[in-house]
């Protein structure tokens, strides 16, 4: 993900071919929790458990966001899809559109591992790389008897995606490109500035937006616990 996120370090080619692969574990990841889903979407209003709603309707954001991105990466491609006959003209709304929609996916993306981090840890000291391969099996099970919620999974995206896509024809959307395309011809060529912040400063950018997020979460969970206690 970190690898996805810094396409100036990467290049376009690789950040693009990256970005959909890492749309599979994604999927898997939701269909592997989709008992989780399921279970919390027909107890949302019955349940008093705050923290319960809450992590059910930030999923529910991050899901949404990942597709606010993926769907704007698409439609600006400028290696992958090109490299199989698809073309797209590039539109300074969905520039602007992905390269929002990703900064905000990187601070969520934080506050997501904030919040499962005592599982993460636990996890990994349970973890036993070599025995634990065999749960690849599992997976494929769950894979195999999901089929329709996997479909479910796929239609909803793509009617979502569909949404998304439909935001371009809206007066918003035609503003901000009317306005980026005057702004672009009014400020001319850009200086080149030092070579190596090129490759730096995007990863710092990540690090910063995924860190600050996360490490905010984490010093308020600890102090709802504190004063509880």
């Amino acid at each position: 993900m970190i690898l996805v996120l810094i396409p100036q370090s990467t290049g376009i080619a690789i950040h693009e071919w990256l970005s959909f692969i890492i749309l599979i574990p994604f999927f898997l990841h939701l269909i592997i929790n989709w008992n989780w889903i399921t279970k919390h979407s027909k107890n949302l209003f019955k349940k008093k458990l705050h923290k319960t709603k809450f992590d059910y309707v930030f999923n529910w954001i991050l899901y949404i966001v990942m597709l606010l991105v993926t769907v704007s990466g698409i439609v600006i491609s400028e290696a992958a899809l090109p490299a199989i006959g698809i073309h797209f003209s590039i539109n300074p709304f969905w520039t602007m559109l992905h390269n929002a929609s990703a900064t905000l996916f990187i601070a969520l993306l934080g506050i997501h591992l904030a919040l499962h981090w005592n599982w993460i840890v636990k996890t990994l000291q349970k973890l036993k790389f070599v025995s634990e391969f065999h749960n690849i099996k599992q997976i494929s099970n769950i894979l195999r008897n999901r089929k329709t919620e996997f479909l479910i999974l796929i239609a909803l995206s793509i009617i979502l995606s569909l949404g998304i896509w439909l935001i371009e024809f809206t007066d918003w959307a035609e503003t901000i490109t009317r306005n980026s395309t005057k702004n672009i011809t009014a400020s001319g060529p850009k200086k080149a500035g030092i070579q190596w912040l090129m490759y730096i400063l995007p990863l710092v950018k990540v690090t910063v937006f995924l860190c600050i997020p996360a490490v905010l979460t984490r010093v308020i969970i600890y102090l709802k616990v504190k004063l509880k206690n």
